[in-house]
């Protein structure tokens, strides 16, 4: 078992991290990667007052193997595939609790206008709508539209093709896209009874 790495002396948390010279990467890795994580495990359905938790320990995870992870292609896929079994782990002890997932993941900052959800904040409105999705599809949503990962590492993580990662992102698009027509007819139809009884 490899030691620890060793921590300086202070009050932050952050400084934690930063004492040897090699951890400053991790430090810009850890703020790069907090938030966006943070809002996939959201979209999974994890309660906000457990999102931070998940998040801490993820990072504790990856710290102590950063000597090695560091040198990955991809320490982004390595992040998301702790966080995800430590997901599962919370969700089966809390349950039962939480998504059911059969599988071991921040919006992109431009929206792709061809997208129907472009401009479509994670708000609880979006992560109400991925509760709505069968769990494949909304594990490879989230990895793709939340994560931003790839095709590749999406597969990757999930352990299935890129074929099926394309087929699932594509019915998950279509479910996204008629929930948020349905709330939006619902909303036009309550705003117009809304200003019927104002003229009377």
């Amino acid at each position: 078992m490899s030691a620890p790495l060793p921590q300086p002396a202070g009050p932050s948390g952050l400084a934690a991290v930063q004492a040897p010279a090699v951890d400053e990467d991790l430090v810009a890795f850890f703020l790069r990667q907090r938030r966006p994580l943070r809002r996939y495990l959201r979209a999974q359905g994890c309660a906000d007052s457990d999102c931070d938790d998940i998040v801490q320990d993820a990072f504790l995870i990856v710290r102590r193997r950063w000597p090695i992870i560091a040198y990955y292609d991809d320490p982004k896929a390595y992040l998301y595939k702790v966080a995800i079994r430590l997901w599962h782990r919370h969700a089966a002890r809390t349950r039962r609790g939480g998504y059911r997932d059969d599988h071991e993941a921040y919006l992109t900052g431009m929206a792709d206008p061809a997208d129907p959800l472009a401009g479509v904040e994670l708000s609880d409105r979006l992560t109400r709508w991925f509760r709505h999705l069968p769990d494949r599809q909304r594990e490879v949503a989230a990895l793709r539209l939340i994560a931003d990962l790839s095709e590749v590492q999406t597969a990757q993580i999930l352990g299935v093709s890129v074929g099926t990662v394309k087929s699932q992102l594509n019915a998950a698009r279509t479910t996204l896209k008629q929930l948020k027509e349905r709330e939006e007819h619902i909303e036009r139809q309550q705003a117009g009874k809304e200003g019927v009884a104002d003229e009377r």
